[in-house]
C-alpha cells in the first residue's frame, strides 16, 4: 500500500477515535448550543449529542436561546424536578414544549436580581399586580402589600411589583437601590420585578395588554398613577383594578381576595389550553 494512502488512512482512524472520545465525555461533549450558552451538554440532552431533554427542547423551540429561560417555570411546564439532569431531565408531559398560557401571564420578565421570570408559573394562583414606586405618597403601601402577603401566600396568593418611574419620576433608583429599600424599610418578600414603562413611550408589552381596551376590554385604561393595581384569578383572568390610593388592605379588596382563593386551581399540567 502506498504510503500516502497508510498516513490518510491513519489519520481518518485518528479523527474518528477523537470523535468517539468527544462524545463519549460529559466533560469534553460540546455540542453547538451547549458551547453557545456555555452550559454542559446533559443539561440539554439525554445523552452527549443525543435526545434533547426537556431543556433541550426549549433551546430548540425559541430559536436556539435560553436568553428567556425560566427554568422553575420549563420544569413544571415540562413535569419533572427543576434539579433534574440528562436523563431524569426528560419531560413527562407529552405536549412540552408546545404549553399555552393565558394571554395575561404569556410574558417573561426579569426580576429584581436580573433573572427571567415566566409570569405563567403564577398560573393558578390569585395575582395581585401593580406598578411601584419608592418615594410616592402611597409608598407605605409596600408595608400593607407585605402583610396581605405574608398572610395568604400559603393560600395561593401573589403579589408582583413592578417598579416604574413614569410618574413624578418617583421611582429614579437602580434595581439594586429599589430592592435595598423596599427589603430594608418594608422587609418586602413577594416578587419584585426590574424597572419597566408602564406609560407612554416604551411601555412594556405587558402594560400594553393590561391597559389596551382590545385585550381588556373592561379594566383597560391609562395607568393612573403609583400602585395602580390589578387582580387576576386563579384562570389567568383579569377580574377588578383597583386605583392607586385604596390599600391592599381595604377591606373591599381583601373580600375580593378571599373569594378569588376559595375557587380551586386548575390542575398544574394543564396550563390552560
Amino acid at each position: 500500500m502506498e504510503i500516502s494512502k497508510i498516513i490518510k488512512i491513519s489519520g481518518v482512524i485518528s479523527a474518528i477515535a477523537i470523535t468517539v472520545g468527544l462524545t463519549g465525555s460529559r466533560a469534553e461533549a460540546k455540542p453547538e448550543f451547549a458551547v453557545k450558552e456555555k452550559v454542559n451538554c446533559l443539561y440539554c440532552h439525554v445523552k452527549p449529542g443525543g435526545d434533547r431533554n426537556f431543556r433541550g427542547l426549549y433551546y430548540h423551540a425559541h430559536k436556539h436561546s435560553f436568553a428567556e429561560f425560566d427554568n422553575e417555570y420549563e420544569a413544571k411546564a415540562a413535569g419533572v424536578d427543576p434539579k433534574s439532569d440528562g436523563p431524569d431531565a426528560v419531560a413527562t408531559v407529552s405536549d412540552y414544549p408546545d404549553i399555552k398560557v393565558p394571554d395575561t401571564l404569556n410574558y417573561v420578565m426579569k426580576d429584581i436580581d436580573g433573572k427571567p421570570v415566566n409570569l405563567a408559573r403564577y398560573q393558578g394562583k390569585v395575582i395581585l399586580l401593580m406598578n411601584v414606586a419608592s418615594k410616592c405618597g402611597n409608598t407605605p403601601q409596600y408595608a400593607d402589600m407585605e402583610k396581605l402577603y405574608d398572610k395568604y401566600k400559603s393560600k395561593g396568593l401573589v403579589i408582583l411589583g413592578f417598579p416604574a418611574n413614569e410618574f413624578g419620576k418617583q421611582e429614579p433608583g437602580t434595581e439594586k437601590e429599589i430592592k435595598e429599600f423596599c427589603t430594608l424599610t418594608y422587609g418586602v418578600k413577594f416578587p419584585m420585578f426590574s424597572k419597566i414603562v408602564v406609560k407612554g413611550e416604551g411601555q412594556h408589552p405587558l402594560y400594553k395588554f393590561l391597559t389596551d381596551k382590545k385585550t381588556n376590554p373592561k379594566y383597560g385604561g391609562d395607568i393612573q398613577w403609583n400602585f395602580d393595581k390589578f387582580l387576576i384569578n386563579r384562570k389567568g383572568e383579569i377580574v377588578a383594578r383597583i386605583e392607586p390610593r385604596t390599600k391592599p388592605t381595604n377591606d373591599d379588596v381583601v373580600a375580593q381576595i378571599e373569594k378569588l382563593l376559595e375557587e380551586p386551581s386548575p390542575n398544574d399540567k394543564t396550563l390552560v389550553k
